[in-house]
């Protein structure tokens, strides 16, 4: 079952501006390693002692698209990067809501809003622990075009560090993006 997020008012601009930057549909090499590198200090700031999985995601008019993706070894319920596919309902999972916010979002247990209780990406690859943040386009500040998140199998409190940790990385991502 889908999550209702409310309307998407800037659903057309986003749309336009993901395009516009050809970051719609083909995933790139260094929005992976900046997701790798995500799931690396997120680790080291939970004090876990293997990598988490972390996403570049952009959402157009139509769906969710992850840019940039790293699935820890042996992560996500057994998944692996290539069983993971790079195109998601629009609805699905908890980056809608980063992007609809305009707001980092930490959950530190998924579960334990029942607002999220039979999430399809929860439910489909064991995800326990969120932290994402919005990735804003540098041409226009009031823009979300997608977020970057961690995501864990075991629940997790990220804390404050956490929180500055994804923030920062959207800011690297924003710049990235920037230089395109």
């Amino acid at each position: 079952m889908a999550i209702d997020n409310g309307a998407d008012p800037d659903a057309a601009r986003r749309d336009a501006a993901l395009r516009g930057l050809g970051l719609h549909e083909a995933a790139d090499a260094a929005l992976d390693a900046i997701a790798a590198e995500v799931a690396k200090q997120a680790a080291v700031i939970a004090r876990i002692p293997y990598l988490p999985s972390a996403m570049v995601n952009w959402r157009t008019a139509d769906e969710q698209f992850f840019g940039g993706l790293h699935v820890a070894t042996g992560g996500l319920d057994g998944a692996t990067a290539d069983d993971i596919p790079r195109h998601m309902e629009l609805e699905d999972g908890w980056c809608p809501k980063v992007v609809r916010r305009k707001l980092a979002y930490p959950l530190d247990d998924v579960r334990d809003s029942s607002r999220w209780v039979g999430n399809p990406v929860a439910n489909a690859l064991g995800i326990r622990a969120y932290l994402g943040a919005p990735v804003f386009d540098p041409e226009d500040p009031s823009l979300v075009l997608g977020s970057v998140c961690v995501v864990d199998t075991v629940e997790r409190p990220w804390g404050p560090e956490g929180l500055t940790l994804i923030k920062n990385v959207a800011l690297e991502i924003t710049a990235y993006v920037s230089r395109r």
